[in-house]
């Protein structure tokens, strides 16, 4: 069993408070689909969420429309042990007994993607059954949360499938989904979807000073620029130097970069192997940049100016899951950008 510390999350008030109303209500559906882009926070509400329910017995009757936890509880306790009889996690595991073994002794998320399985198995998903046996053994509901049920293989889906069509007395399952739209037509129809919406700048601002209190100002807005409304893509960049990387982008698209020393400089730092966080930084962090400076600026040729934007967009989006060569890449994307410093109108 996984082990994880439970945390409050920030943002997401509406989730939490259509969850912690359906439980207020007794209308509290026995699965849902926690759905959204990676990095929102979803498996995040999952914890709360399963602490929450886990706790229920101390609840007030009174509806909070709150998802309040007791970081003191035996719940509490339990889970970050990995102990918690009520509850089970599952993900995909590491790919060898190694990495097994690592992530047993210091979680799931040090493992890098490549020390991962593909899927889910359909072992896993039976391994539920022991759980399903028994009535809660210290708990009033029992809760599996799946992270993320987008990597359950076929035979694991199907597996599922049967529990949500007689779902366990007392059983939540909450399943969190970054394509839900792939997942199958059956297991949607049986579960309430909750979907989650980027964070506003403010509430992004607020997680990575919580969680990176050492970043300074110029780090932490330029996170915030990556992260697109996700603390978690956001957190992954946290060692990346995006402010340099940010500046960089800037000046070429000032300047144009006619000798292209910025560029090239760029190109051979960031296609470096020990550079491949800071390359998927900048791929982020770049359409981003290119649609403020358009926005702000008066092009001679805006609509040729908002096609540039469009094709350095599908460009950052395809490098990475194309395997496009990174030095190639990162070249184009500048060379992209200081075209539309050299068409910008004086103001």
């Amino acid at each position: 069993m996984t082990s994880f510390a439970p945390d409050t999350l920030l943002g997401h008030d509406q989730a939490k408070r259509v969850f912690a109303s359906a439980f207020e209500k007794g209308t509290l559906h026995h699965a849902w689909i926690l759905a959204g882009p990676k990095g929102l926070g979803k498996a995040g509400f999952a914890r709360q969420a399963a602490q929450f329910l886990l706790e229920s017995d101390r609840h007030s009757p009174a509806p909070s429309n709150r998802l309040e936890i007791d970081a003191e509880s035996q719940a509490a306790r339990l889970l970050a042990a990995g102990s918690h009889p009520d509850f089970r996690l599952l993900q995909r595991g590491g790919k060898s007994d190694k990495e097994d073994k690592k992530a047993r002794e210091s979680g799931i998320e040090s493992l890098e993607a490549h020390e991962l399985k593909r899927n889910i198995s359909i072992d896993q998903v039976r391994s539920l059954q022991s759980l399903f046996n028994t009535q809660a053994s210290i708990a009033s509901h029992r809760v599996v949360i799946i992270d993320a049920i987008d990597d359950l293989e076929r035979g694991g889906a199907n597996a599922l499938l049967k529990n949500l069509e007689e779902p366990p007395l007392k059983t939540v399952f909450l399943l969190v989904s970054h394509t839900p739209e792939r997942l199958l037509p059956t297991i949607r129809s049986r579960c309430q979807i909750l979907r989650f919406e980027p964070l506003d700048d403010a509430q992004m601002r607020e997680v990575l000073q919580q969680l990176a209190p050492d970043l300074d100002n110029p780090e932490t807005e330029a996170l915030i620029r990556a992260g697109k409304g996700a603390p978690g893509r956001a957190l992954q960049y946290v060692d990346a130097g995006l402010a340099e990387l940010e500046q960089l982008a800037m000046q070429i698209l000032e300047s144009g970069d006619p000798d292209n020393r910025i560029r090239n400089d760029l190109a051979r730092k960031l296609s470096l192997k020990a550079a491949t966080a800071r390359y998927h930084a900048f791929l982020d962090l770049v359409p981003g940049l290119v649609a403020d400076h358009v926005r702000s600026n008066r092009d001679s040729d805006r609509i040729r100016a908002i096609e540039t934007w469009q094709e350095i967009c599908d460009l950052a989006g395809m490098a990475v899951p194309k395997a496009l060569d990174s030095q190639a890449v990162i070249f184009r994307l500048a060379s992209m950008m200081g075209s539309l410093a050299l068409r910008r109108e004086p103001a």
